[in-house]
């Protein structure tokens, strides 16, 4: 045959891969009834090998277990294969005395000379594949299959919502009820699969049995062949015979473990997730180093060996070499420690200065070396968490940097890069935290300054007086304390800057598994962009979300019977009375409030303007200046926190006042009637508001 035709014909057969498969199902079928030579066994061997490592490769690389979802079948194909394979060989050791190179140089190998080293060489690796890899594939692919099919229909929910919610096309939905349905099938058939890998160890145990007894009796009764030649030769091929089926079955076996234990599948390859994930955190390897240098100090231990080790350890943990080179000036003695503010900026300054941040607090190099940055990163993330604790939210973590562009004992609140707050410390004064009256029975002088912490002017005090503050009880805060309130209260502030399609989605899955049926209702009933809204409205409103199963609760009872976010919102507040009187009750329970006037609550309601973008106030900005200072001076003469004094109102003209009040400054609560929680009575304080106005105010917005 030519080079052309033999061209054409592997053409053809490659063309037909279809083939491939009937001809080793022939082929297998064959070596179970006809003899075969030496030769050809030394072949089939060398292709069940060669197919045995390209499957453990292709598994390794493997991004996901579904671009192997024919893994079973192979697992069905290659074991029967196998078995017709041992049975060859079978046949020509019994017959023969002779299976072929491969079996013969690998019982050399392994027995060398010793027919007990062989045994037990045998023996151990068929115990390590039967007891260890294969039963431990068995037990992961049958745990796979139940909980992949007790899942089955949660994902097929998740993706019918995300197609109702507009997140995915049709062709999108298609696809990942495909990938659904091919993952379930393939965890069931692994599962089924892993019963032929056991049973082909069980089966190689017997053969390899039968070949060494049946082979000594053989030798010594129809070859004539001494006991000890008979049990050298016969076992050689035995041992030979097992490790060449043995082996391949093993590489088989981890093949399927290796797909069956993947968890998931992020488009990397299983060798990059399992290095990433084991480097990523470098206080584990420079824990894990530390351990191997102790370790090389053991007396008799190898010191090269585990020196080498800890030091790739700490090499892979990334350390801050600039940190490292100075190492000896630190071992010179204390004179000669890194300055404080060098220190600082090396702790500070682990991420670049200019990165764009969510939430940052920005200080001058000077302010950064009076505070110190640990200190005052632990002060930001208490701060962080406390308003997360309060809010029922995500919050970003603030990043601490230290900001060239800022002078002196300058610092500011930046959100996504844009200063939201500046100002000016004294790092050698503290801040009262307590009535000034309490300073002068002390005896401690103060300097007055700007509102910095509340509407009341600041009382700066010599850090000089910290001792006696103390002892008399007095509160204050230092320069750290004072940056940490600030960010709590633009936290605070910004909070529905925090709050997005994202996080609304992100809140609701959180809770799924808890209230699977709830979270399905509600995604069927209200849209996400309207739910995104609802919460960015209530948390706009101090009203936590700690509780959102009521809100997800109340959103599906009205969903459906009104569309306007406004009107739900006062849905959910109803729903959530008890919380809100709790928030601004005093420890007895007790709502001390101020009641809207009927003619400034008609004045409001007159003054409400529909349009296609929704409802707004409409006031005179003369009218609207006079009502925001009889609120400013009513409300100013309470001091802020718990037990502050409300405003109460019709539930209709709520969110404007709130709204009005929110736009000039004052922050206070205003509540609805339906708001009120019966276990938590009302003081009235008195009415507030304008006297009556004798004609509706003309339409300017305010």
């Amino acid at each position: 045959m030519n080079r052309a035709a033999l061209l054409a014909v592997l053409r053809a057969v490659a063309g037909r891969q279809d083939l491939v498969l009937v001809t080793v199902l022939m082929l297998t079928v064959s070596m179970l009834i006809m003899p075969l030579p030496a030769g050809l066994a030394d072949v089939l061997i060398g292709c069940n090998l060669g197919i045995s490592v390209l499957l453990l490769m292709v598994a390794v690389y493997l991004r996901s277990p579904l671009e192997l979802t024919a893994l079973p079948g192979i697992i069905l194909v290659s074991t029967v294969f196998r078995l017709a394979l041992e049975v060859t060989v079978t046949r020509l050791i019994l017959t023969e005395a002779d299976a072929g190179a491969i079996v013969d140089t690998f019982g050399q190998f392994v027995i060398a000379g010793n027919v007990v080293v062989g045994l037990v060489v045998f023996l151990i690796i068929t115990t390590v594949q039967f007891i260890v890899i294969t039963k431990g594939t068995e037990r992961v692919a049958e745990v796979g299959a139940r909980f992949t099919l007790d899942a089955l229909p949660g994902k097929q929910m998740s993706v019918d919502s995300d197609l109702r919610s507009g997140d995915i096309d049709q062709a999108e939905a298609r696809r990942r009820r495909a990938d659904v349905e091919r993952e379930s099938a393939l965890h069931g058939a692994m599962d089924g699969a892993m019963k032929f890998v056991k049973g082909d160890a069980i089966a190689g145990l017997i053969i390899i049995l039968v070949n060494f007894v049946a082979g000594i009796g053989i030798g010594v009764g129809q070859h004539g062949m001494a006991i000890s030649d008979a049990l050298h030769t016969y076992t050689l091929l035995t041992v030979g015979d097992a490790l060449i089926s043995q082996i391949p079955a093993l590489l088989l076996s981890l093949t399927a473990a290796v797909v069956v234990t993947r968890v998931g599948g992020r488009g990397t390859d299983l060798g990059r997730d399992m290095v990433g994930q084991l480097v990523s955190d470098p206080k584990a390897l420079r824990l894990g180093g530390v351990i191997l240098f102790g370790m090389a100090l053991i007396p008799g231990f190898p010191k090269p060996v585990f020196l080498v080790i800890a030091l790739v350890f700490i090499a892979a943990s990334k350390p801050d070499w600039r940190l490292v080179r100075r190492l000896p000036e630190l071992w010179r003695g204390p004179a000669e420690l890194v300055p404080d503010s060098e220190r600082v900026a090396m702790v500070v300054d682990t991420r670049d200065a200019e990165a764009t941040a969510s939430v940052a607090v920005s200080l001058s190099p000077g302010l950064m070396a009076a505070i110190g940055g640990p200190p005052l990163a632990r002060l930001l993330a208490a701060a962080s968490a406390q308003v997360e604790q309060e809010l029922g939210i995500k919050v970003p973590d603030p990043l601490l940097r230290t900001a060239a562009r800022h002078e002196g004992m300058h610092y500011s609140i930046d959100l996504e890069d844009v200063p939201i707050e500046e100002n000016e410390l004294r790092p050698d004064r503290l801040l009262l935290r307590d009535d000034p009256v309490h300073l002068e029975l002390a005896g401690v002088d103060a300097e007055q300054g700007p509102p910095l912490l509340g509407a009341k002017p600041s009382f700066w005090i010599d850090r000089s007086h910290e001792a006696r503050l103390r002892g008399a009880g007095i509160g204050f805060n230092d320069a750290g304390a004072v940056i940490a309130a600030r960010l709590r209260t633009v936290l605070r502030q910004r909070a529905p800057h925090f709050m997005g399609l994202q996080e609304a989605r992100n809140l609701v899955q959180r809770i799924e598994p808890k209230f699977g049926d709830l979270v399905r209702e509600v995604t069927r009933v209200v849209p996400v962009q309207r739910l995104a809204d609802v919460l960015r409205r209530l948390v706009e409103e101090q009203v936590s979300l700690r509780n959102i199963r009521v809100v997800l609760e109340t959103l599906v009872e009205w969903g459906e019977r009104e569309s306007r976010v406004l009107i739900l919102v006062e849905f959910v507040r109803q729903a959530l009375s008890r919380q809100i009187c709790h928030r601004h009750a005093n420890p007895q329970k007790l709502l001390s409030a101020y009641v809207l006037a009927q003619d400034t609550e008609q004045l409001v309601r007159d003054a409400i303007r529909e349009t296609s973008s929704g409802p707004f106030l409409a006031l005179e900005s003369e009218v609207s200046d006079r009502l925001v200072a009889v609120f400013r001076e009513r409300l100013g003469q309470h001091e802020p926190g718990p037990g502050q004094p409300i405003v109460v109102t019709s539930v209709d003209v709520r969110r404007f006042v709130r709204g009005l009040l929110a736009r000039n400054g004052i922050d206070v609560a205003v509540l609805s009637y339906q708001d009120l929680a019966p276990e938590f009575p009302v003081q009235p304080i008195g009415p507030i508001g304008l006297r009556a106005v004798s004609a509706p105010p003309t339409a300017v917005a305010s």
